[in-house]
């Protein structure tokens, strides 16, 4: 398992879920906001001698790319955020390990439709949307619960990636919701961690990047 199961509601107004589950970036009083989060998609694209073009996708959803800066990393008796965040760092090994981002204005779903029962399906994988577009969830924070049919469900796991597993098949036309939290597994894109120190014991990082990826 990648960290405990928690309601995702109690999640939403956890100052810090790295509090409680070590896999999640920590979060610092000093963090700003992101710098950058963009979705990156892959197209080949061939272009012949008469100038028309064929493309490809190659990604059924989007890599994320993000940016974090630190203004304030402090390093004190009593408060020391340098070396939590340079421990969790390390222990990635830098870009060798993955890791959860809990994006705390990007975490929740609410009745999030995952699929329809044929009577016969038992897994299902969990998914998010933005809008009418959806992509899979593979880091679940919490699952607040399941319904089939509009009904609570019963009888169900849910692995460390995302998929719902039901000890009896969703009858057919059964419409199959969650409501819960999640991260963004992701790894850092650098083998290095950019501090600097700009004053005595604090210390900054002007920018941390990192990427989702497909497990």
């Amino acid at each position: 398992m990648i960290g405990p199961f928690l309601p995702a509601r109690w999640i939403a107004a956890y100052p810090d879920v790295s509090g409680v589950d070590s896999t999640v970036l920590p979060h610092m009083p000093g963090q700003t906001l992101l710098k950058k989060k963009q979705p990156e998609w892959a197209t080949g694209v061939q272009e012949a001698a008469s100038g028309r073009t064929k493309t490809t996708s190659y990604r059924a959803s989007p890599k994320w790319h993000f940016q974090l800066g630190y203004n304030a990393v402090r390093k004190r008796p009593g408060l020391d955020e340098w070396s939590r965040l340079v421990e969790f760092f390390n222990a990635q090994k830098g870009r060798f390990k993955e890791f959860r981002y809990f994006d705390r204005y990007d975490h929740l779903v609410i009745n999030q439709n995952i699929g329809i029962g044929d009577g016969t399906t038992v897994a299902y994988q969990l998914v998010r949307s933005i809008n009418g577009w959806q992509e899979p969830v593979y880091a679940v924070v919490g699952v607040d619960s399941i319904t089939v049919a509009g009904v609570a469900a019963s009888g169900y796991t849910v692995s460390e990636l995302g998929v719902v597993t039901f000890a009896t098949p969703p009858p057919l036309d059964a419409v199959i919701t969650w409501s819960g939290a999640f991260c963004f597994l992701c790894q850092f894109d650098q083998d290095s961690l950019p501090l600097a120190q700009p004053f005595s014991r604090i210390w900054d990082i002007k920018t941390l990047g990192f990427t989702s990826f497909k497990p």
